[in-house]
């Protein structure tokens, strides 16, 4: 009987073996010691929608069992969301997400404007080179290893190698998009770069040209390119931003209604990317009242086009294009060195005349409401950069305090 029962058992097939072990269900998962201070915490997830295989997501913690324990319930609960990867991805590094990030980019997942898809791929790669105090490349270091102290290290280092604290900023919000766009497909449990200081930089109040030297360097553009200084009127009068402008068709203003309306702008992303043509920096429309000076502006611009079309414009067309039949915008460097050339010297740039608008309005006493809607801004943004040369509103206050 006994030996009767031993060749049973060795006729029994390794998959029989194996079914009587009990499967683990989708969401069990378990803590296992590496070595000292080391944990393993792997949870089971769904099937592979491919392959139907089982699949376990697993994370390092350096640690105590405590925290162990903690990032295992924090892996459970990622799985219960459904923020785990659902393979394709094996993102472990720095280097690795800012990839994801930028493949999230190209495939339209994450919408950014052409120039500002530029400056991500040139601070991906500038952070991922920078290399830290300890002598690690920023871009090679493991995101189960990556700590705010990292993150900070990366900012310190940056600005000793002579980065400006606006550039470190921007480079730290891409950081802390790329980090979040990780934690939301379950590579990190919560994203460090939120915990990290970022360098802080001062703001200064813009420089605003006065009315009178806005009318002289107009004056003196219309003698150099009168084309373009009827654009740079319809920008003092306006406070459009330079891409604003370079978008506008002629369907866009109603010179019976003194009326432009804004909702689309021009960016350039550089060589690879061109121009786009995209909503406005706010996402949002407006429309602007106009000047008996943009008003003229605009029906000269008019004339030139017909008298070179031998027609009128048709709606579809940019009022201020860069080829003759009008269906290709100007390019906004085009715009800048043509004011450059027409100004001469004078040191008022298209910026500077966004800044005119602004301080011009506020000079007169109207709301930070009424002229932050005019120009597109926020009302808090208008705020932190524009404060008027006299401030109405200030100085009728100050006169309660006359003794």
């Amino acid at each position: 009987m006994a030996r009767a029962a031993t060749t049973s058992r060795a006729r029994r097939s390794p998959s029989v073996e194996r079914s009587t072990k009990r499967a683990r269900r989708r969401g069990s998962g378990g803590v296992f010691a590496v070595r000292e201070g080391v944990w393993r915490v792997d949870v089971e997830v769904g099937r592979d929608p491919v392959t139907g295989r089982r699949r376990r997501v697993s994370r390092t913690v350096h640690g105590t069992r405590v925290d162990a324990e903690i990032a295992l319930a924090r892996l459970k609960v990622a799985d219960h969301e459904k923020r785990l990867p659902a393979g394709g991805t094996n993102a472990r590094s720095v280097a690795a997400v800012f990839q994801l990030y930028l493949q999230a980019v190209d495939a339209g997942l994450i919408e950014l404007a052409p120039s500002t898809i530029a400056t991500v791929r040139s601070a991906t790669r500038v952070m991922s080179a920078t290399e830290l105090p300890d002598g690690r490349e920023f871009g090679s270091i493991r995101l189960s290893r990556l700590t705010w102290q990292d993150i900070e290290y990366l900012y310190g280092a940056m600005r000793s190698e002579g980065k400006s604290p606006a550039y470190v900023r921007r480079c730290a919000t891409v950081l802390t998009r790329a980090l979040d766009l990780a934690r939301k497909r379950g590579l990190l449990d919560s994203n460090p770069a939120k915990d990290a200081a970022r360098p802080r930089t001062s703001r200064s109040k813009p420089w605003a040209p006065t009315s009178d030297e806005v009318r002289a360097v107009l004056a003196k553009a219309e003698r150099h390119d009168p084309e373009i200084k009827d654009a740079a009127t319809i920008l003092a009068s306006t406070g459009m931003r330079r891409g604003e402008f370079i978008a506008l068709r002629w369907s866009d203003v109603d010179l019976d209604l003194a009326e432009v309306h804004v909702a689309a702008a021009i960016s350039d992303g550089g060589p690879g990317i061109g121009l786009a043509y995209k909503a406005t920096k706010r996402s949002d429309w407006r429309d602007v009242p106009l000047t008996t000076g943009a008003v003229e502006a605009f029906k000269r611009q008019a004339e030139r086009r017909t008298e070179l079309l031998r027609r009128e414009p048709a709606p579809n067309e940019y009022i201020f294009p860069a080829g003759i039949e009008g269906t290709t915008p100007m390019r906004p460097d085009n715009v800048t060195n043509r004011w450059a050339t027409a100004r001469g010297a004078s040191p008022i740039t298209l910026l500077h005349l966004r800044h005119y608008t602004a301080t011009a309005m506020l000079d007169a006493g109207e709301s930070y409401r009424t002229v932050a809607d005019i120009l597109g801004n926020s009302e808090a943004t208008l705020r932190l950069h524009y404060d008027g040369r006299t401030d109405v509103g200030k100085r009728k206050a100050i006169t309660a305090l006359e003794l």
